[in-house]
């Protein structure tokens, strides 16, 4: 089992909310559209940004570490619970390499401070 977990505060989000070119780096056109229709978009959106870098963290590889945050998609259930897409083949490549069998991901956020963890099970483990 391997696990990431990332604290951000909310208001260094807040700047780019409104920068296209910001957004297009590091978000999906899914997740774009997403944050675009809740009422508390700031939040939501340091929510998926920190549920990328928990992801990351988890694999042990970071930001910079060969797979690019748009790459990785934060979707939702009917029931509004979070999960990883991850949307590229280089990426697919790395998970598969590693044995990676399922992956568990949580967000949670104030008006201040957004959270998330992730947990990556390996085909050995049971």
């Amino acid at each position: 089992m391997k696990v990431g977990i990332d604290i951000l505060d909310v208001v260094r989000m807040e700047k780019f909310v409104q920068n296209e070119h910001f957004l297009e780096k590091y978000f999906t056109e899914y997740e774009i559209a997403y944050v675009s229709r809740t009422r508390r978009t700031t939040q939501s959106l340091a929510g998926i940004y920190s549920a990328k870098e928990a992801f990351l963290k988890a694999l042990g590889i970071g930001i910079g570490g060969g797979i690019a945050l748009n790459e990785i998609e934060v979707r939702h259930e009917k029931t509004g619970k979070p999960y990883i897409s991850v949307t590229s083949s280089k990426a697919n490549i790395v998970l598969k390499s590693m044995g990676i069998e399922s992956i568990e991901m949580n967000i949670s956020h104030t008006d201040e401070v957004c959270t998330a963890v992730c947990i990556l099970k390996t085909v050995d483990e049971k």
